[in-house]
């Protein structure tokens, strides 16, 4: 990796965090690079690749970041990452199946193509189909295809022409997003 900016040839996790607590932001950086793919590949075991292992990840580094700011005591600043992204995936692992058993309920029934649909599951379609023309662009066509029309992530990545990680990521990303944006109007129209 050779010279880091300022702070030697190959500067110990010590020296880079006496650095960062004494003002050099710089410090922080180097930490963040040396960790992040042991810390990324330890999220993926716990939550699958994607976008909640980079969440967990980056939930970590913030909490990190306020820690050693803080001045707590750390002895092995490796270690100590890896079992702070654990607990921070485990976080948004519970997190994400509390919602999702709500939510994506309520999004099931929206999406079910049934002949005689009753007319709570026509209007709850219409909100999920209205919610995900307002995504960014991104999501639009995936979250289509996969919660309007029940496509596969495989599939979609063929018909996209995207690879299957990239698919399951924006799947993710974007029912996130169109979970923050339907669920107050779901509460309030008594679907949750």
């Amino acid at each position: 990796m050779g010279r880091m900016s300022g702070f030697g040839a190959s500067p110990d996790d010590g020296a880079l965090v006496a650095a960062f607590r004494q003002g050099r932001r710089r410090a922080f950086e180097v930490i963040v690079h040396r960790h992040y793919p042991v810390l990324l590949r330890v999220a993926e075991r716990r939550c699958g690749p994607g976008a909640l292992a980079e969440d967990a990840v980056q939930t970590a580094l913030i909490r990190a970041h306020r820690y050693l700011q803080g001045g707590g005591a750390i002895e092995n600043l490796g270690a100590w990452l890896r079992r702070v992204v654990v607990n921070c995936a485990a976080d948004l692992l519970r997190t994400e199946r509390r919602q999702r058993s709500g939510l994506e309920h309520a999004v099931d029934i929206a999406v079910a193509d049934v002949a005689a649909a009753r007319a709570e599951r026509s209007e709850l379609r219409r909100l999920v189909a209205a919610a995900i023309d307002r995504l960014p662009e991104v999501y639009r066509e995936t979250l289509r295809l996969r919660y309007l029309h029940g496509v596969e992530a495989r599939e979609i990545a063929l018909r996209l022409g995207d690879n299957l990680h990239t698919v399951k990521s924006h799947i993710a990303r974007g029912r996130r997003e169109l979970r923050r944006r339907l669920e107050p109007v779901l509460e309030r129209g008594g679907y949750l």
